[in-house]
Formats: structure tokens, C-alpha cells, sequence
């Protein structure tokens, strides 16, 4: 299977509780929705990571695939913010 990397946007901002929930993916709060860039997934990791996403009723707002030079662009979770 090929690896991509994904940007999943959510509703909501997510803190520092959720740093380990995800694996694979840096979280990166926003104003109102919150970003989670993956590692290369492949189609599995995506639906585990989407499913883990809809299990703690989490709103996805977007699936995008993401160019792989974006991972280095992303702001790592500040750790300001909890939910």
C-alpha cells in the first residue's frame, strides 16, 4: 500500500490530554478547529486514526491529503491549551 501524509482538520481545540491519543500525528490547535498532521499513513492507519477521531465524537471538518514537505511547516501542540 502507498503512504501518503494527511491533514485532518476537527472542530474544536484539542490540548494536551489528546498529545498521545493520536499516534502518528502532530496536533496543532487553531482558532475554533484544530489540525492533525499525519506521518505517511497508509489507507488503514487513516481509517484507525479517523475511527479513533469519531469514537471520542470528535467533528471532522476536512480530510486533505498533504504535500510531505508540509510536515516540517507544522507548529508543534502548545501546550497553553487543554481541553
Amino acid at each position: 500500500m502507498q503512504t501518503r501524509r494527511y491533514t485532518v482538520t476537527v472542530q474544536g481545540r484539542l490540548g494536551t490530554r489528546f498529545a498521545h491519543t493520536f499516534p502518528g500525528a502532530t496536533i496543532t490547535p487553531g482558532p475554533g478547529d484544530t489540525r492533525l498532521l499525519t506521518e505517511p499513513f497508509d489507507q488503514a492507519q487513516l481509517h484507525g486514526l479517523l475511527n479513533r477521531i469519531r469514537d471520542f465524537g470528535i467533528d471532522i471538518l476536512a480530510v486533505e491529503e498533504t504535500s510531505p514537505h508540509s510536515a516540517t511547516t507544522a507548529a508543534p501542540l502548545d501546550h497553553g491549551f487543554t481541553s
